[in-house]
């Protein structure tokens, strides 16, 4: 019996068993994970084959940790947030002021017109007292909106599943603030650091027990947040205490629910496969071979072996600059380098957030599925 796509991801991901071939997956260029995507002319044609081939994990929710970008840090007291936007030439500016007990916060974003993502300007702690005034914040994270979810979850059908976005502890603490500060200040106030990497872990497990409650928790949650703390940058030490750690109570909450977890890890991993295995995820993503990374393919799947369902590594930049025949053959060289050593799911680095999207980049997506039927062995359809 042929398998429909959201049983031969559920198969790999959840059951851990191969389905005998390798699925593709663009990593969100669908109708669901980015709406503005399906009324895009542009993009016309790439819906068309996404709808027919693509093996959907639908994005669900937001993956950033910054205050103003999150649930997790939501804030129902009123008057504590104020937010003012405005206009320069193309680009739309958000500025949030957050009224602590301690003293005002504040952050700024932007949103530039062609390009669908949010740019941060001004983080919201900017000095180590800062710290202070955010957790002093009574935040409650926000119910999710289970008909929404619902809704897509209907929509999307057997075209394959949902993927819930989401930041870890340590996500949220280096997102509200600039990221050279944070690594200055795992050395300079290490007790800071600490005292919100716990309350963070606890907003979490608070957001999660609410997405569960709703009946979102039994299929795929994709966590975002261990390659800020990932050698060299930081220490093996600091990333076992500060991200496995951290992680392994909200891990081990999705799966007892039914769910499944994916570890988003861009960068140099050889040194964390160990602690991924002892964390128990199913699945990471994006696998990145050197340069980008610093294992290939091969060796990550003859090092996870049965244990993780790997998912990448076609970089983004390829899909961009390469040439249809090229990517044919990058397409080809990932699946024979894992060669059935693990389980696997071939998918970009990221997705394209331009518009209007550029014909090399449409003829490079459709050539990635196209090549993903060819040397993965999908079965017809």
């Amino acid at each position: 019996m042929t398998l429909t796509r959201r049983q031969a991801l559920m198969a790999l991901l959840k059951e851990k068993r191969p389905v005998g071939y390798v699925p593709a997956w663009t990593y969100g260029i669908d109708r669901w994970s980015h709406p503005w995507m399906g009324t895009d002319p542009s993009y016309r044609e790439v819906m068309e084959h996404v709808d027919r081939y693509d093996h959907l994990q639908v994005l669900h929710l937001s993956y950033y940790g910054s205050f103003g970008l999150t649930d997790i840090l939501h804030v129902e007291a009123p008057g504590l947030v104020e937010t003012r936007r405005f206009q320069q030439g193309d680009t739309t500016h958000t500025q949030l002021t957050l009224h602590t007990p301690r003293g005002d916060l504040t952050a700024e974003y932007k949103e530039i017109a062609g390009n669908n993502s949010v740019w941060r300007q001004t983080h919201l702690i900017k000095t180590d007292d800062d710290i202070d005034r955010f957790l002093s914040v009574p935040f409650t994270p926000a119910q999710p909106d289970a008909d929404a979810y619902r809704r897509v979850r209907a929509e999307v059908g057997d075209r394959g599943i949902m993927q819930i976005q989401m930041p870890d502890p340590i996500d949220l603490v280096f997102e509200n603030m600039d990221y050279n500060d944070f690594m200055v200040r795992t050395i300079t106030v290490p007790e800071k650091i600490d005292a919100m990497l716990e309350r963070m872990q606890q907003l979490t497990l608070q957001w999660l027990e609410g997405i569960i409650a709703a009946g979102m928790a039994t299929e795929s949650f994709r966590i975002f947040g261990p390659e800020a703390a990932a050698p060299p940058m930081m220490s093996p030490d600091f990333y076992h205490r500060a991200v496995t750690e951290m992680d392994r109570p909200i891990v081990r909450m999705i799966q007892e629910a039914g769910g499944i977890v994916e570890y988003h890890c861009h960068g140099p991993i050889a040194r964390l496969i160990d602690e991924f295995l002892d964390l128990g995820v199913d699945a990471i993503d994006p696998c990145e071979a050197p340069p980008s990374g610093d294992i290939g393919l091969r060796d990550l799947a003859a090092r996870v072996g049965d244990a993780i369902t790997l998912v990448g590594n076609l970089q983004l930049d390829d899909l961009e600059r390469a040439t249809p025949a090229q990517i044919d053959r990058l397409v080809a060289e990932a699946v024979e380098a894992v060669g059935g050593r693990a389980r696997f799911i071939l998918a970009p680095t990221a997705p394209p957030f331009e518009t209007p999207l550029p014909p090399q980049t449409a003829r490079n997506i459709i050539a990635f599925l196209d090549a993903a039927r060819r040397h993965g062995g999908a079965p017809p359809q």
